[in-house]
């Protein structure tokens, strides 16, 4: 089911009219940019009282789509750059694969090598097309037996130092049934909680419920975007919160642009991602 509505013939019209060679950009778009991602770095203050939790090292990736555009081999060399990083807990964020459920397996494989070589292990919440791909059962089953939890509305931990990280995952909003409020209600008042939900716009949602970050996909960052005019699509649910950091009533919500592609299977100016998530202290200002 695809999810923007544009078009191949307008990405080639938008890059002929900056200057450059339509067929050679289009190649780029179609056959080099989407299998070259690159390592994003992001630092996110803790909330305080959590001290212990600095230089939590959080893997972070979405949106990876294995299926026919996207091969587990494509998706190994973007985890080979997390890897390099050497995260203590990884984090997923939903749409594992594309157009079919015998993908599933495939993909899971591949994010449990990654998953089994964080010393805190890994969570995952599902995205809109591990249902219409076949189904959120077949995922889940799939991701479990390669050792990641997957959180529909759920919250885990994460212990390091001495104290805890909550991973409050809520279920994903296009298809299936997010209640953050049940996703936050076991976990203790005053916890370090961020959140994991596959689309990034209800942010300001587990905000007032208590997190101090959420983590989003989804988006893609468009795949598409040209020079001042931003992404050339984007799909309901991603629309306020695009790419990067961004606030949400307060709070940061940072939203990857993913590893996968999806119809059109291009990308311009928008490279996928994974993304090193460092947790720090708080840095309160000095006083003369």
């Amino acid at each position: 089911m695809s999810r923007r509505p544009f078009l191949i013939g307008g990405l080639l019209g938008g890059v002929a009219g900056l200057g450059l060679s339509g067929a050679a950009a289009a190649y780029e778009a179609r056959y080099v940019n989407p299998y070259e991602p690159r390592l994003e770095r992001v630092e996110l203050t803790l909330p305080p009282g959590h001290e212990g939790l600095a230089g939590l090292r959080i893997g972070f990736l979405s949106d990876t789509h294995v299926g026919p555009f996207i091969s587990p081999d494509d998706l190994a060399r973007a985890t080979a750059l997390l890897l390099s990083q050497q995260p203590d807990v990884v984090l997923l964020g939903g749409d594992y694969i594309a157009e079919s459920p015998r993908y599933a397996g495939p993909a899971a494989e591949v994010l449990g090598d990654l998953a089994r070589a964080a010393p805190l292990g890994g969570f995952a919440v599902l995205g809109n097309h591990d249902f219409t791909a076949g189904s959120g059962a077949k995922v889940t089953e799939a991701l479990e037996r390669a050792g990641i939890p997957v959180l529909r509305n759920a919250a885990g931990t994460v212990r390091f130092n001495g104290d805890a990280l909550w991973v409050a995952g809520v279920d994903e909003a296009l298809i299936a049934g997010p209640n953050p409020a049940v996703t936050f209600a076991a976990i203790p008042q005053g916890a370090a909680v961020v959140a994991l939900w596959h689309e990034p716009d209800w942010a300001e949602r587990t905000a007032r419920l208590g997190a101090f970050a959420q983590l989003s996909g989804h988006s893609h960052g468009g795949q598409v975007r040209l020079p001042g005019l931003g992404p050339v699509g984007l799909p309901p649910g991603g629309r306020r919160y695009v790419t990067g950091l961004n606030q949400a009533a307060g709070m940061p919500v940072y939203v990857t642009r993913g590893v996968g592609v999806y119809r059109p299977p291009i990308r311009l100016n928008c490279p996928p991602e994974v993304t090193l998530i460092t947790l720090a202290p708080r840095r309160y200002p000095m006083h003369e």
